[in-house]
């Protein structure tokens, strides 16, 4: 049965491949510079790039200032606070497997808040497609898992839930509420500015933007700005358009194990038949997720048409 006779848009592939390489991206990059360097050159470089790209659409339009707020802080907790959050972890001795299945609780999350925040409730299967993407990520951390590290490095990866399940809820809200009719290009522009704002102090301020420049670095800053922070992030946000936060959450669980397979493909890790195991699982888990029935919702939080919004993408 095809993506399409299920209801599941052809998009999620893609944006699971592009959102899992970010991993990948970054492994090129942290041994010349520091987190918030890396993250700092990342987000100037996008920044550069969606500005040239609205002009050239001509895409510039004027939103209210709330609405212009509400994009800059969905950017800084989706982008700045998560990544920060994340890498921050890992770099105060949390082991990434660690770090990575805390990380793992955003769909949950999100499912739970779904209905208080958007108004769209979360059926049985869905929950039962959640629950058992958070098994597939037990099953391929597995081993990797090892304590350690001091009490900020564990609050952090939860901080990085929070950002980013509150980013995707409010901008899910908006969408539901029929009030994100600015061009997507546009918003991923206020969402990368937000972040770049929030970021150039920390690497100015705590790593003075420290580097050592090589091919390396800069293929690993191109790649996260261009391949993660444009298109992953683009393609996420587009998703939240097309169905709820939840199920476009449920795909996250498919990023351990692909990353798994990213790395065994480039870099010669082993690819173990546990992970393997965890593969299928959580393909299973989002596949329950994407094809459950939704339960029926408030007039409030209906779907939108796509017709009814200016900024829909074409069917493909």
């Amino acid at each position: 049965m095809s993506a399409r006779m299920m209801g599941i848009p052809v998009l999620c592939t893609p944006f699971v491949v592009l959102w899992s390489s970010g991993f990948v991206g970054a492994k090129f990059g942290l041994d010349y510079a520091g987190t918030f360097t890396i993250l700092f050159w990342r987000y100037l470089l996008i920044v550069v790039i969606l500005g040239v790209l609205v002009s050239i659409l001509r895409q510039w339009q004027r939103m209210p200032r709330r609405v212009v707020a509400r994009h800059m802080v969905v950017g800084a907790l989706a982008h700045a606070g998560w990544l920060a959050a994340v890498l921050g972890a890992i770099d105060l001795g949390l082991s990434a497997g660690l770090a990575a299945f805390i990380t793992a609780l955003q769909p949950i999350m999100t499912g739970a808040l779904s209905a208080r925040m958007t108004g769209e409730r979360v059926a049985t299967r869905e929950w039962l497609g959640l629950c058992l993407g958070l098994v597939a990520v037990a099953i391929v951390i597995g081993d990797g898992v090892a304590l350690g590290g001091a009490f900020l490095a564990y609050a952090l990866p939860f901080l990085a839930v929070i950002s980013i399940t509150i980013a995707s809820l409010v901008d899910r809200s908006a969408t539901v509420s029929n009030e994100n009719e600015a061009p997507l290009v546009l918003v991923t522009f206020l969402h990368c500015l937000a972040s770049l704002l929030v970021l150039a102090p920390l690497a100015v301020g705590i790593e003075g933007l420290q580097a050592e420049w090589n091919g390396n670095l800069v293929f690993a800053i191109v790649w996260l700005a261009v391949v993660v922070s444009l298109a992953a992030y683009g393609l996420m946000f587009v998703l939240l358009r097309q169905m709820p936060a939840p199920r476009v959450a449920s795909l996250t669980y498919l990023s351990p194990p692909v990353t798994m397979v990213m790395a065994w493909m480039l870099f010669g890790e082993t690819l173990t038949f546990t992970g393997v195991i965890g593969l299928g699982v959580a393909a299973l888990s989002v596949g329950l997720t994407l094809s459950a029935k939704r339960p029926p919702q408030p007039d409030s939080a209906r779907e939108v048409p796509p017709s009814a919004r200016r900024d829909a993408i074409p069917a493909e």
